[in-house]
């Protein structure tokens, strides 16, 4: 029997190779066309999501098109940002993504998030200066009423004391905060420090303080306003039984985040009697416990306290008439101290972010009668000083 040239085998090679590629073309494109189609049909299909948890948001709802919204392409734009948010499986991907870019490229950050060894997530910052407006000085010169700054330095500024964040990444947060306790002094604020925090006092997978930190606080704050102080009773101390996994682990995804927090907070039972009222209701809830008792990995169980943030609250208790009126200017680090803070004082408060363009700060303060105001903040409020700039 006469050999097979050797020409004629590697046609034949050739030949099977290029066939078995093409079915394998053929076969990668169909998945490809039905995954998607799949996904597609799936989004279309599914009922919409109102909020998603991994991004604390409200996503983009159906659009209805008009010939006046599809001709200049509002319409379009619309429905891009509609599928974009109801995606099947966006978090899915979005995890997914997260994971490779922690396991696969050994990516230290995320979204400018640092974990640290010990757990903590950092988010450094390169800005070393915050421009503080002069409305501050002429506030506290027109309100002719003491004038407080309880400035909580971020967890940033503690973990940069603490030299958790690396020598090769740029952070300036220690020397911002400083210079901006000096500014707000040479404004005619009372400062009353809080460098006595430590970084235990903060939640690993989120921004804000725990409720030590802000049980802390309050004890200066009382203290440096002459407030009588009220410790609630530890036996009404209570510990969320799921984990906790806040604002920093939804920008990097539980890919990062070793470990979850454990949210503890005091039981409504510490602050009754204490009246709050908002968006022209009142008898709200203090402490709402429906937060922690929600399941999902992502939901802001933080919003226990006090439902968290609103325009303008009040916060008094009905049975005591002789104490003094605070007005409370507030971002959400607040929100866990207010409900001890109602035990000593009667308060106003205010969040800037949630009120009209056309809100007067002064006028309130006047209106409301209040004995001393307290700015009760975290280091974290460049973004708050134009709208200071215009309210105040």
């Amino acid at each position: 029997m006469m050999a097979q040239p050797l020409e004629t085998k590697n046609k034949q090679e050739q030949q099977r190779t290029t066939s078995f590629e093409r079915i394998m073309m053929w076969v990668t494109t169909i998945s490809f066309l039905l995954i998607l189609l799949t996904i597609g049909i799936g989004t279309i299909v599914r009922e919409d999501r109102v909020r998603s948890q991994l991004e604390n948001r409200t996503l983009a709802q159906s659009v209805d098109p008009t010939i006046e919204g599809i001709a200049t392409g509002k319409d379009m734009l619309k429905m891009e940002t509609y599928f974009t948010d109801q995606l099947l499986l966006r978090g899915t991907f979005v995890e997914m993504q997260a994971l490779l870019s922690k396991d696969v490229f050994r990516q230290p950050f995320r979204n400018g998030i640092y974990t640290a060894k010990n757990g903590y997530m950092i988010e450094p910052s390169a800005s070393t200066k915050v421009q503080i407006p002069k409305a501050f000085q002429q506030f506290v010169q027109e309100i002719d009423r003491p004038v407080y700054m309880a400035l909580a330095p971020s967890k940033t500024v503690i973990a940069e004391r603490d030299q958790l964040i690396p020598s090769y990444v740029a952070s300036n947060a220690r020397t911002r905060y400083a210079g901006m306790i000096r500014d707000f002094k040479a404004a005619g604020m009372t400062n009353l420090s809080l460098d006595q925090l430590k970084l235990t006092d903060y939640f690993k997978t989120d921004h804000h303080w725990n409720i030590d930190g802000a049980a802390s606080a309050y004890q200066t704050i009382t203290k440096g306003m002459n407030l009588q102080p009220v410790t609630p009773s530890k036996a009404d101390r209570k510990e969320d039984e799921h984990a906790y996994y806040g604002s920093l682990a939804r920008k990097t995804t539980l890919a990062y985040a070793t470990s979850g927090d454990q949210l503890a907070y005091y039981g409504p039972a510490s602050f009754k009697g204490i009246d709050v009222c908002y968006d022209g209701a009142c008898d709200r809830p203090v402490i709402d416990e429906s937060f922690v008792q929600q399941e999902g990995d992502y939901v802001d169980r933080y919003e226990v306290f006090l439902r968290g943030n609103h325009g303008i609250m009040s916060m008094k208790e009905q049975t005591k008439n002789d104490r003094p009126t605070i007005l409370v200017l507030k971002d959400s680090f607040a929100n866990p101290v207010l409900p001890f803070l109602a035990k000593s004082a009667n308060l106003e408060v205010v969040d800037v972010r949630y009120v009209p363009k056309s809100f007067d700060v002064s006028q309130f303060a006047k209106q409301k009668q209040v004995d001393s105001v307290l700015f009760l903040h975290n280091s974290n409020i460049a973004g708050l000083m134009k709208t200071y700039e215009n309210t105040l």
